[in-house]
């Protein structure tokens, strides 16, 4: 989501991010939005995710803070931002877009379905890699780009901003609370943290055509809550939960756990590269195999194809612990069996580890997991083929800092209080990114009195911090301006 100098909706220190004056877009400003040169070297995807931007643009659309987070892609109204209430005042009655909600919305009307999912945030929309989707790390720069390439800054699983590129340097984006959408001028960030791009696949045929071997989009999913797990049977981790009525990018199915529910029993389980798992297809509409999507072939350890950005891959060994940091004396934000397929979405160099005889320092990281692990436990090579060089090496960054919460089910609050509507509840044991903490509500619980809570800007809440692991004011993490 967007933050910056004035709004700092992630935190104070990512306003260093933007050295541009802001303001309400000019009317000469919303009618350059479009399509700047190489109109014969793009997809009509990009082109569509272009012009689906622009259109919203020229029509004078507001940032709003948490805009676009809906259950379904499109305009919604906004929240307060807390590190910057006054500028934020009225984003509650303003309908329009952050900066990942006006990228969701441009995918998903140039797709023809959700392909961010919902919430659709900075980090899920950072972790897509569809079938024929080409990623730029960003010491590449300007170079590669094209119209239509979807452009990030922060670092992996700490993904603050998102914009799209029209071309000759200049991108459209939601930039902050109290201006327009706008086309601003393409910039590396103060602190340097562009993370690169994503050049997102060419569209090859209407929903629920046929894949030509490649999968198949435009599938809708039935039911309430469904969950889509890390293998193809009911024992393996959940990655993601989906509501019925999501409509789904389908890249193969397989023959493995038979499944007996809703009257129905099925052996058939389908992977869905954008969420990172497998679903049964008892909950897809249509009969028990899937017309027109491949065979997955042998999948005995969940995988479901390699190589490249955002491919899955099987780790080995026992349990194996997926940290914070590309380091073993970082957080252990979870532990994972070997076996397990896992998407990748970057991986880098660091901390040099020598386990089961051998020695190496890369580590790859895992967006669904929102941590990483060792390259040593990874089947393949020493680094993986087809993967790229992150830019960076995760944790913390001007955005905020990622922190593990504990406990069972914890609720997310529109405001610092028990009082206030919970937005969103999630496991103990989650990497959350907090942009800020403040004193407000006190609470006892779990033995414990404390009166901080920590504002997690992913989430559009707070959280208190009486859950989250480390010490009762959060170390590094700055005061919020007051509620």
């Amino acid at each position: 989501m967007m933050r910056s100098l004035v709004t700092a909706v992630v935190l104070a220190a990512m306003a260093c991010l933007l050295s541009l004056t802001t303001g309400v877009t000019t009317a000469s400003a919303a009618t350059a939005c479009e399509v700047r040169g190489h109109q014969d070297d793009i997809s009509e995807i990009a082109k569509s995710i272009v012009a689906n931007a622009c259109g919203v643009t020229d029509a004078g659309t507001w940032y709003t803070w948490t805009g676009g987070h809906g259950a379904k892609p499109g305009q919604t109204y906004g929240a307060i931002d807390w590190s910057d209430k006054d500028k934020s005042k009225f984003d509650p009655i303003r309908r329009g877009f952050d900066c990942s909600g006006l990228v969701r919305w441009a995918l998903s009307e140039a797709y023809g379905y959700d392909i961010a999912g919902s919430p659709g945030l900075t980090n899920n929309i950072y972790g897509l890699y569809p079938p024929g989707s080409q990623r730029f790390g960003a010491e590449a720069g300007l170079d590669p780009l094209l119209p239509g390439d979807i452009l990030f800054w922060g670092k992996p699983g700490a993904i603050h901003h998102v914009a799209i590129y029209l071309g000759a340097g200049k991108m459209v984006e939601a930039k902050e609370s109290d201006t327009l959408l706008m086309v601003s001028d393409f910039r590396m960030g103060a602190k340097n943290d562009y993370a690169g791009a994503l050049r997102m696949a060419p569209k090859a045929n209407p929903p629920g055509g046929s894949p030509g071997g490649t999968g198949s989009i435009g599938h809708a999913t039935w039911g309430d809550s469904l969950n889509v797990r890390a293998q193809p049977n009911t024992g393996s981790s959940v990655v993601r939960t989906i509501p019925g009525g999501t409509s789904v990018f389908i890249s193969c199915q397989a023959h493995a756990q038979s499944i007996t529910a809703e009257g129905t029993t099925n052996d058939a389980w389908s992977y869905l590269p954008d969420l990172g798992g497998w679903i049964t297809n008892i909950y897809l509409k249509g009969p028990a195999w899937v017309p027109d999507v491949p065979s997955c072939g042998d999948v005995p350890s969940g995988g479901a194809g390699g190589g490249g950005s955002g491919a899955a891959h099987v780790t080995w060994g026992d349990s194996l612990n997926v940290r914070a940091q590309p380091n073993s004396g970082s957080t252990v934000v979870t532990t994972i069996p070997g076996g397990t397929s896992v998407v990748i979405s970057c991986q880098a160099h660091a901390q040099s580890i020598t386990a089961e005889g051998t020695t190496n320092d890369a580590w790859s990281y895992l967006p669904d997991l929102g941590g990483w692990i060792t390259n040593i436990y990874l089947k393949g090579p020493a680094w993986m083929t087809g993967v790229p060089t992150c830019g960076g090496t995760g944790g913390s960054t001007g955005s905020g800092i990622a922190h593990v919460t504990w406990g069972d089910s914890l609720n997310i609050r529109s405001q610092p209080n028990t009082g206030a509507s919970v937005v969103r509840t999630i496991s103990g044991g989650t990497s959350v990114i907090i942009s800020c903490q403040m004193h407000a509500q006190s609470l006892t619980l779990e033995g414990t009195t404390n009166d901080a809570w920590s504002y997690v800007p992913d989430l559009g809440g707070w959280i208190t911090n009486i859950y989250l692991k480390g010490p009762a004011w959060v170390t590094g993490v700055p005061t919020c301006a007051s509620v």
